[in-house]
């Protein structure tokens, strides 16, 4: 049985834009690669030509990651399974705050929204119907579990919701619809 790391994998590197979503997976690794003290002085900003750019904080902290670049290229690759990091460059910048530590800090701050006894027994009983290896099963319950609360708090926040299923919408623009309502409507037009 394959793992879904490797299922995704291999269909993340069909994808339109593969090398553009791997480079910035290396970029966001760049924290768990290094280690949190590391991390907290430097800041990767940039992939450009298989060569990852990290800002660091002053010279001394350039000349010290000089000589554990090697190692941390290996951590990056092995983090990402990929070759595409050859190189990386030390830039002596201004180091800003990781964001991913305030949005996670925030999102601990904010209440979970639980779900009812029939919101539960309906994820169950659309698994129940599936026919998937128990082990994926499991996995995608959790995942449709985290999703269904995100939608139960965003609701609460006041995020608008789609006029036809009532789902919350990501909105970069005033829209009505969700994009699968959208993508129904365009499929039943066809």
């Amino acid at each position: 049985m394959n793992h879904i790391a490797d299922i995704l994998t291999k269909t993340l590197k069909k994808m339109p834009g593969a090398k553009r979503i791997t480079e910035q997976m290396l970029i966001d690794s760049w924290p768990e690669a290094a280690g949190d003290y590391i991390a907290a002085k430097t800041q990767a900003f940039a992939m450009k030509e298989g060569t990852l750019l990290v800002r660091v904080s002053d010279s001394v902290w350039a000349q010290h990651l000089a000589l554990q670049k090697r190692e941390l290229i290996k951590k990056l690759n092995r983090l990402q399974r990929t070759r595409m990091l050859k190189d990386i460059r030390f830039l002596v910048g201004t180091v800003r705050p990781q964001a991913a530590k305030t949005a996670e800090s925030e999102r601990k701050s904010r209440p979970e929204e639980p779900l009812t006894a029939a919101e539960l027994d309906a994820i169950e009983a659309a698994f129940a119907r599936a026919s998937l290896p128990e082990e994926l099963a499991d996995s995608m319950k959790k995942v449709f579990i985290v999703v269904k609360k995100r939608q139960k708090r965003a609701m609460r926040d006041g995020v608008p919701v789609c006029a036809k299923c009532g789902l919350p919408l990501v909105q970069k623009v005033q829209e009505s619809y969700c994009l699968r309502c959208k993508s129904e409507d365009l499929g039943q037009n066809s």
